[in-house]
């Protein structure tokens, strides 16, 4: 097996992904996500599909905005491999890409206490929608 890089489409849709998540354009979000894909949070939760997956921001987003809580985050970078049989780059053996990208989250409290968060999250990308995603994550020191 080898392992290249990934096409820009990948990146692409990644990016259109993010900024629908950040308008929190669900239906748009939702529309990106195949219906069997198997979605991983950083905090243990699972969803399966567009549907839960979008149901699954909404309830993290209400807990924030019940709380006070203010976030924002940057898009650090995203880049996309593939997987190859051998060196002919033609032969992908895994459909799709592997888009990782890394943010930069700021929570800001309503005392103005601010937690600085950084998620790392790998989109494998197939036909133009997300086949599955994990998210893992680090806390920054202040």
């Amino acid at each position: 097996l080898n392992i290249q890089m990934g096409e820009q489409n990948g990146v692409d849709i990644f990016k259109e992904i993010d900024a629908a998540w950040a308008e929190f354009n669900f239906e748009k979000v939702k529309n990106y996500v195949h219906d069997d894909a198997v979605m991983k949070f950083a905090d243990g939760r699972v969803a399966t599909g567009g549907e839960e997956f979008v149901q699954s921001i909404k309830e993290w987003a209400e807990e924030d905005a019940a709380l006070g809580n203010e976030q924002s985050w940057t898009t650090n970078y995203a880049f996309a491999l593939a997987v190859s049989n051998d060196n002919d780059d033609s032969t992908n053996i895994d459909q799709g890409n592997w888009v990782n990208a890394q943010f930069t989250s700021t929570l800001k409290n309503p005392k103005g206490d601010v937690v600085r968060e950084v998620f790392y999250e790998f989109y494998h990308i197939v036909d133009g929608k997300i086949a599955s995603w994990n998210q893992f994550k680090r806390d920054e020191k202040n």
